[in-house]
């Protein structure tokens, strides 16, 4: 049984999501990524996540949509 803490990291530029997953590796959590917001939805339902860190300026939806609809479950 995994009870690490798992953060979700959304972000569409890959050098800005590899930069955040070391870190929080590093510090122990369990990290997942997406780069758009429909990947972070399909992410969320799938997965326990205890914190998100999410980018507003995303495609496919903005974070402040992704954002209303985790809101929403």
């Amino acid at each position: 049984m995994n009870n690490k803490f798992k953060i979700l990291v959304v972000d569409d530029e890959q050098n800005i999501l590899d930069v955040i997953k070391a870190y929080l590796e590093k510090d122990g959590f369990d990290v997942i990524t997406a780069m758009d917001g429909k990947s972070a939805l399909d992410i969320y339902s799938n997965e326990n996540i205890h914190l998100i860190v999410l980018d507003l300026m995303l495609p496919k939806m903005t974070g402040e949509e992704v954002c209303n609809r985790i809101r929403a479950i």
